[in-house]
């Protein structure tokens, strides 16, 4: 297994692993979760967080309105799902997600714009002033669910996951779990990002983070992202059968 590290978007990740220029890729759970038949989830590892301030749903005088548009961009379509879920299940607010292909321009292509629903359909122009309020999609989910929120898994082309890569991949995460300051220091993590790795990031796949895979599987059908509720699949270590152990 290489070591080399290829950094892009959500789509470019998932186009060089479909190219075969990478062989596993971090990739949103939303988007491994709705593709069962391209991707192996790898068991024992994954980014999951009981909170995130890198998550944040700006609000003002929305909170609370019965129906929102929220617009994201390609990069920001699980925070666009994770939003409308929490805008719905705390809040009572409808939201309509669209997805926009750029931006404007200074805002981030991870980031999520609220407008108001018109009669006609959603006003596209949006608002790009700072609203007073800005809400924590990972902590909304966590009091929701009960559970921290998975934000990405590791997934390999499907049938491609070995005994060998698995169990070396997940003594990898393990190495790094385990000596955080060390790995901070040497991916020069600074202020919030490095308290956030040290502190609140999460790093191996164990049963809430399962459970919370299995509750957002519920929330892609009910918007329509999968055509039925699909149980959380991961690629699995080859245990030989009784005909294969020695006598």
């Amino acid at each position: 297994m290489g070591e080399d590290v290829l950094l892009g978007t959500s789509k470019d990740v998932c186009a060089s692993l479909a190219s075969g220029t990478a062989d596993i890729a971090l990739i949103p759970s939303n988007v491994a979760l709705s593709s069962p038949d391209e991707y192996d989830i790898l068991p024992a590892v994954a980014l999951s967080s009981w909170s995130n301030p890198f998550a944040p749903l700006a609000m003002g005088q929305q909170l609370g309105v019965e129906t929102l548009g929220l617009i994201h961009s390609p990069e920001g379509q699980m925070f666009g799902l994770l939003a409308a879920i929490i805008l719905k299940e705390h809040y009572n607010t409808i939201a309509v997600l669209h997805e926009r292909e750029q931006m404007p321009e200074g805002i981030s292509d991870a980031a999520l714009i609220t407008v108001p629903i018109e009669e006609e359909g959603v006003d596209q122009t949006g608002s790009t002033e700072m609203e007073e309020y800005a809400l924590d999609l990972g902590l909304e989910w966590a009091e929701m669910a009960n559970y921290p929120f998975v934000w990405a898994v590791f997934v390999m082309r499907k049938g491609e996951a070995t005994d060998h890569v698995i169990t070396t991949f997940r003594d990898v995460m393990t190495t790094i779990d385990d000596a955080r300051a060390e790995y901070a220091t040497r991916w020069n993590l600074e202020g919030e990002m490095e308290a956030f790795f040290l502190n609140e990031l999460r790093l191996r796949m164990d049963d809430m983070a399962v459970a919370s895979l299995t509750e957002l599987c519920d929330h892609l059908f009910y918007y329509g992202l999968t055509e039925e509720i699909l149980p959380v699949m991961f690629a699995s270590l080859q245990t030989p059968s009784e005909n294969d152990l020695p006598s």
